[in-house]
């Protein structure tokens, strides 16, 4: 899977454009100017039709213009977004499709300096990463993701405006978010397994120490149908509270999971939470981790190898850590942003399909 070309029109401040990429090759933006992190922005959009750096639609659009084009060709694939103010409209192959049918059409492994966040940021940050990677990994998953957020919603919604001949009412809702909260859980334990599993030598190798996952799967290691029954038993017995408090008070909505650091010390090993007690650094090279985790997985469990979005990451990280996320460059298609080719080049060597961004058009590095 690698992007062979991508047009931009009115696409925040990049003019109108094409441009062909060669497969495997990394796309280097060296100008200080703005405009690297809109082309990241722009691919990452036809991956997951939704921007890592705002929720307004608005703001992808030109200056006075009234809407933005992303137009992709993924091998037999045309994808193509087309964002106005108040809408977006995505397509494959001219077909006209919703967010869930274009999920896993053109996979992305997206890494920022922001996304330290995973490690010792809220645990909204770890469930979007889990729910990223799941939703790659299984369209159903995606699907009945999608059914307990509405459900959710509507659940919330009716706890909020509850009279006391409505609370039957509820029951209607507690089984649907039952039903989907159920394959959610399930799935989500087999991810952090597999997971677990790439953390272990990955930790080795960018912490000097083993990485482990926690993640307190609310009913352990079970079957959907068990879950299910145990998930319609827990919100009968919250009934009460969550009619005081006006929302849902469990469910996946609320997981988390802390990433371990363990070492030696003194013949003891010593357990340490990194999104409490680590160093930025350590912090750094656990959230590098799952990254990797991610394009692991995928690699493995998919038999594909998504495309590898850096954004200014290089300068964030040491030596070590740059030369050991840089060599997943030569597995499949990367594209990096910076401001230098010297920590790029070390590792990669001249042979680079490289670009400057300048006054809003992409130009080849002569």
């Amino acid at each position: 899977m690698y992007l062979e070309e991508l047009s931009l029109i009115n696409f925040r401040n990049l003019e109108r454009q094409t441009v062909k990429f060669k497969r495997g090759n990394g796309f280097l933006g060296r100008d200080n100017a703005a405009g690297k992190t809109n082309l990241l922005e722009a691919i990452y959009l036809l991956s997951t039709a939704k921007s890592f750096r705002t929720r307004a639609d608005h703001e992808l659009i030109a200056w006075g213009q009234e809407q933005a084009k992303v137009f992709g060709k993924v091998g037999a694939l045309a994808l193509e977004l087309s964002v106005k103010p108040e809408s977006k409209q995505l397509s494959i192959n001219k077909q006209p499709k919703n967010l869930t049918e274009i999920i896993g059409s053109f996979v992305t492994v997206l890494f920022t300096p922001s996304d330290i966040a995973l490690v010792g940021g809220p645990p909204f940050e770890r469930r979007r990463f889990l729910d990223h990677l799941a939703s790659n990994l299984s369209k159903e998953y995606l699907l009945q993701l999608v059914s307990f957020n509405r459900s959710l919603r509507n659940r919330n919604q009716l706890l909020y405006q509850l009279k006391p001949q409505q609370e039957g009412d509820l029951w209607v809702w507690d089984q649907q978010l039952a039903k989907a909260a159920s394959f959610v859980w399930e799935f989500r334990v087999g991810v952090i397994k597999e997971l677990a599993e790439k953390l272990k030598s990955l930790g080795k190798k960018l912490l000097q120490a083993s990485l482990t996952i926690d993640y307190p799967a609310p009913f352990g290691e079970t079957t959907k149908a068990r879950i299910q029954e145990a998930y319609l038993k827990t919100l009968q017995s919250a009934r009460k509270q969550e009619i005081v408090k006006k929302q849902t008070l469990f469910g996946p909505h609320r997981d988390d999971f802390k990433l371990i650091q363990e070492e030696e010390k003194e013949n003891k090993v010593v357990s340490k939470n990194l999104g409490i007690y680590g160093s930025r650094g350590e912090q750094r090279g656990a959230a590098l981790a799952l990254k990797l985790s991610e394009v692991e997985i995928l690699e493995s469990d998919k038999k594909i190898k998504p495309v590898l979005l850096l954004d200014e990451v290089l300068s964030e990280l040491d030596e070590k850590h740059r030369q050991l996320l840089l060599r997943q460059v030569h597995t499949g298609q990367t594209f990096i942003t910076t401001t230098s080719l010297v920590a790029v080049e070390s590792v990669l060597g001249g042979n680079l399909n490289s670009f400057l961004v300048r006054e809003g058009k992409l130009e080849p590095k002569k």
